[in-house]
Formats: C-alpha cells, sequence, structure tokens
C-alpha cells in the first residue's frame, strides 16, 4: 500500500494544480484586458475612455488586480493615482454635479498640473477624446479666462468700456452666454458661476 500512495499523489497533484490554475485564469472572464501580464491594458484604446467604459459596466472585474479597496492591490496601481475622487470620480467627490463652479477655486489654490496632462484635459488644455474636454468649449477667453480679452466684465467696467460686453452680445449673439453653467439657460445666473443680467439690465437685459 506503501508505495500506491505515492503513485496516486504523483497523478493527482499535478491535476489539482492544473485545475486551480485554471480556476485563476477564468475568475475575470468578463474583463476587457489585455492578455499581457507585463504590461496590463496595452491596448492603444484602453487610456483614457476605454477603461471608464470598462469600469462602469463592472468595476468589480478591476477590484481583482486593484485590490478590493481599488487602493492598487497586486498591480500596485491605485485609482486615485490619476483620479482625485474615488475609482468612480475623477474629480473630488464635494464637487458633485457642480464642476463648472467649484474647479475655479481649485485651479487658483493648487494649480493646473492635475489638468494638464494626456489622460485629462490635455498638455494645452485643449481636451482629450474620451476624458476632459477643452477649457475653451467653455472659456471663450481661453484656458486660464472665462470671457473674451475684449469684454470687461462687470468688475473691471469703466466708463469707457461698459457696452463692450453688449456689443460681443450683438455681434455673436447670446448662445455662448445663455446656458446651464454660464448666465443660465434664460440669462437668470448660475448659482457659484455667471450673475444674471438682471443684476444690471433691471428692466430689459436686451
Amino acid at each position: 500500500m506503501s508505495s500506491i500512495r505515492p503513485f496516486i499523489l504523483g497523478l493527482w497533484l499535478p491535476a489539482l494544480v492544473a485545475f486551480g490554475l485554471a480556476g485563476c485564469g477564468d475568475s475575470n472572464s468578463q474583463s476587457t484586458f489585455s492578455a499581457d501580464s507585463h504590461g496590463a491594458h496595452v491596448v492603444a484604446t484602453w487610456l483614457p475612455g476605454g477603461h471608464s467604459a470598462a469600469a462602469t459596466t463592472n468595476i468589480s472585474a478591476c477590484a481583482e488586480c486593484h485590490g478590493s479597496d481599488y487602493a492598487g492591490g497586486i498591480s500596485k496601481v491605485a485609482c486615485t493615482q490619476c483620479h482625485m475622487g474615488d475609482q468612480q470620480h475623477v474629480h473630488p467627490l464635494f464637487w458633485g454635479d457642480y464642476t463648472y463652479s467649484h474647479h475655479a477655486v481649485y485651479v487658483a489654490e493648487s494649480g493646473i498640473a492635475a489638468c494638464t496632462n494626456i489622460y485629462c484635459h490635455g498638455k494645452s488644455l485643449t481636451g482629450v477624446t474620451g476624458s476632459g474636454p477643452s477649457c475653451s468649449s467653455c472659456h471663450l477667453g481661453g484656458p486660464m479666462q472665462i470671457h473674451p480679452a475684449s469684454i470687461a466684465v462687470w468688475k473691471n467696467v469703466t466708463s469707457s468700456n461698459q457696452s463692450s460686453h453688449g456689443v460681443y452680445v450683438l455681434t455673436n449673439g447670446i448662445t455662448t452666454c445663455a446656458n446651464v453653467v454660464c448666465h443660465g439657460a434664460n440669462l437668470e445666473g448660475v448659482s457659484g458661476s455667471g450673475m444674471s443680467c438682471q443684476s444690471c439690465h433691471t428692466l430689459n437685459w436686451q
């Protein structure tokens, strides 16, 4: 009997190891990762937009490598190395749906280094496909200036330039002003952003 036991173990042990490895390989079958274990996510479209779509579909698939708390796990790469919020929020959590009003304070206090990279808003803040938009899509005066340089905003208005914003509106229309993040869809102002036109134009903003 003693000679049979080593023989049986010799047959079953490799089978058990193979079964275990097969189980490990199958545990994340919903993942869309690259098969290259030394360079995960090497697919050209993975960053920045691809991983977001995959995480939205099944974020638990990320936990296998990045840890159940998404703090790095076996990959040693935490979601918060890029995300300022958590694994599902790129921006700080308290921003909520008010990114348009909170980001200015952040930039003033912390600078733009976290924004100017190839995964967020681009090195020149001109936007990244599948990720952050160009700053100029809202900022008419460029990344660091909301209004065009030709417009004197209310705090800088003098007797000689008080009509500059009026000329801009008459020339370009109000569509760039009348939206939910600037002066409001009805030009009645947006909390934390643009003031109501009626703050000055009490009778008729036109």
